[in-house]
């Protein structure tokens, strides 16, 4: 928010054009699963994923979640932040609102018991999900929609937002949300 991965500057730098993406010097990658695998492998300590192998498969199978159904669920919403208020415009919020709340809904079921989504282990997955989820209710908010969280996914925002990282970020990027809703810029 506050830019576009769409204008021409960013696709020049990101030819891919998508976010995330990062620079280190003149070296560009894109994808959030290779940028986590290139930093877990530059800096290996800590580790953002289990030694155990089916919790680190589980880890990845939530952060493949979150980029392949969850973050689009919430960014499906964007189009509908500055339109005018039409019966379809309404009826497309209420299918986005519903399609986001199912993506909670299985999210909910594919997590275990805590305290982090794939159990005792704080991992990667934990990392994606937090500005995403409070990206989708600040939208929903600000379209006069509303969305409960499930129990359990609930319960885990609340530790994982204890994480003073965590918290930092998801605060800065709320506002820059906050930023664009209230300005006159509008996103593709």
């Amino acid at each position: 928010m506050g830019g576009s991965y769409q204008t021409t500057e960013y696709q020049q730098l990101v030819a891919a054009g998508s976010v995330p993406a990062i620079q280190i010097d003149d070296w560009v990658l894109h994808d959030s699963q290779a940028i986590i695998e290139y930093l877990e492998e530059q800096y290996p300590g800590p580790s953002v994923w289990s030694k155990a192998p089916q919790v680190r498969a589980q880890q990845r199978a939530l952060v493949h979640y979150h980029d392949c159904k969850f973050e689009p669920a919430v960014r499906a919403l964007v189009p509908y932040i500055k339109q005018p208020d039409t019966a379809e415009r309404v009826q497309n919020i209420a299918l986005a609102r519903d399609r986001l709340f199912d993506r909670l809904f299985r999210l909910n079921k594919m997590v275990t018991t805590g305290p982090w989504l794939s159990g005792a282990e704080l991992s990667a997955a934990d990392f994606s999900f937090p500005a995403t989820i409070y990206m989708g209710l600040d939208l929903l908010t600000h379209l006069d929609r509303e969305l409960a969280l499930p129990d359990q996914i609930a319960q885990w925002l609340d530790v994982v937002m204890k994480k003073p990282l965590i918290e930092s970020e998801v605060s800065r990027l709320r506002g820059a949300v906050a930023q664009w809703l209230g300005s006159d810029e509008t996103l593709n």
